[in-house]
């Protein structure tokens, strides 16, 4: 049996392509060769960054030509 590493050198990917490529890729073998499909662990999940205490998104409502509040 091959190493994943070696199918993937087989198949021209490069040493340094991002990890989340790479788990792409696996996940895809294993849904084509089982026909079950793999989700990453919770772990492996991207998370959203959050914002910090005291950050605020502030709107300019004005409206551009007559600078004017509007809604």
């Amino acid at each position: 049996m091959k190493k994943v590493g070696d199918i993937m050198a087989e198949m021209g990917f490069r040493k340094e392509a991002s990890d989340s490529l790479k788990e792409a890729f696996v996940r895809h073998l294993i849904k084509a060769a089982t026909g079950v499909e793999v989700s990453p662990g919770p772990n492996e999940r991207k998370t959203r960054p959050t914002s910090r205490p005291g950050d605020q998104l502030s709107f300019d409502l004005s409206d551009e030509e007559t600078g004017k509040k509007t809604g």
